[in-house]
């Protein structure tokens, strides 16, 4: 039986099997442009920084202590009540105990900047094969290289009037909160 797909198809024809995928494909001559224009054309540092920009991002993002997202939390209640309910033999441990369980996020270790620092520069001069100089000039030009790399990325305008509602919501909120405080 043959069987149906979904797929984005860019302009030159290239299939991808997510939208995302099909977006980082189309964005990804602009973020060349952008690092060209940074690099002074110098292509080999180009080429690395394109090579190595998910080891370039996670590494200014070390240390950061990272949380499972509410909708992680939801997933994981469902799949353990689906558990309960199954009544698996041998999962009295898990349902007991899965409050205190990581499953997503392993334990970081809360890093001062000095710490932080010195593992951004040992990480990044990993990547580059030793090259110090080239891992200092990555950390220098941080915001110039993030900025590179959200290149093409299109951003939602929000309507004018839509930040003006919310203005005034907020301050009648506010103002019903003083009135209240006010009376107690």
């Amino acid at each position: 039986m043959p069987e149906m797909k979904q797929a984005f198809v860019t302009a030159d024809g290239t299939v991808f099997d997510t939208k995302k995928e099909a977006q980082d494909y189309l964005r990804k001559p602009m973020v060349r442009a952008e690092l060209m224009k940074l690099t002074n054309s110098n292509i080999e540092l180009t080429d690395w920084l394109i090579e190595n920009q998910e080891t370039v991002e996670v590494s200014f993002e070390s240390g950061t202590i990272r949380r499972i997202t509410k909708a992680d939390q939801k997933k994981l209640d469902k799949a353990l009540e689906v558990i309960k309910e199954a009544c698996l033999k041998g999962t009295e441990w898990l349902i007991e105990n899965y409050k205190d369980l990581d499953f997503k996020y392993k334990l970081v270790k809360r890093m001062d900047s000095v710490e932080k620092a010195a593992f951004i520069v040992n990480t990044l001069t990993i990547a580059s094969s030793g090259n110090t100089d080239l891992a200092n000039w990555v950390i220098a030009h941080k915001a110039e290289l993030l900025e590179c790399y959200a290149a093409g990325i299109q951003k939602r305008v929000i309507s004018p009037k839509a930040v003006a509602r919310l203005a005034e919501y907020r301050a009648k909120m506010a103002a019903e909160k003083a009135s209240k405080l006010e009376e107690a």
